[in-house]
């Protein structure tokens, strides 16, 4: 397994900042975190038997008409189809930052283009959105985790990217 840079440390970090467990979702007055941004840096981490969750070079985060719900749409490496996640905003807890997110869910899919073998994996992402020289920026982490397996492999995309 590739350890872990410094960089990825700080921006997972600050990815799950805003999402910690003490941190109740937003229910009201929710910030808008929506947008389409241009990831800018992503580093992978971790080497599983099955292929993790990717990200297109441009994430869209779509949020439901009251702000409560956030959708991101992630790529099945299998399939090369975009599947969307949903999942909680939650207040922004700091200065800087607009709101954050948390996507936590479970699903089944082939492990990899070349097998039959089904896998089930965890799937959670978080993020903040905060406003950084004008524009929104947008720190995350996507992490996949065999669910099923003795082994418990899992695999860390960070990402940051701007708003266009």
């Amino acid at each position: 397994m590739a350890r872990p840079s410094g960089i990825s440390v700080l921006l997972l970090a600050l990815a799950a900042g805003g999402c910690d467990n003490s941190q109740a979702p937003c229910t009201q007055g929710c910030p808008d975190i929506s947008g389409v941004y241009s990831l800018e840096d992503s580093v992978p981490v971790g080497n599983c038997p099955f292929s993790p969750y990717l990200l297109a070079p441009s994430v869209e985060l779509q949020q439901s008409s009251e702000r409560r719900k956030v959708v991101l749409h992630v790529i099945d490496p299998t399939t090369q189809v975009e599947v969307p996640l949903s999942g909680d905003v939650y207040m922004a807890s700091t200065s800087d930052m607009i709101g954050s997110f948390r996507i936590d869910t479970r699903t089944t899919r082939l492990a990899n283009r070349t097998s039959e073998q089904t896998v089930t994996l965890d799937v959670l992402a978080t993020g903040v959105v905060s406003l950084r020289d004008g524009h929104r920026v947008l720190s995350a982490t996507l992490s996949t985790t065999d669910a099923l397996s003795n082994q418990a492999c899992t695999t860390t995309l960070t990402v940051t990217g701007q708003s266009q």
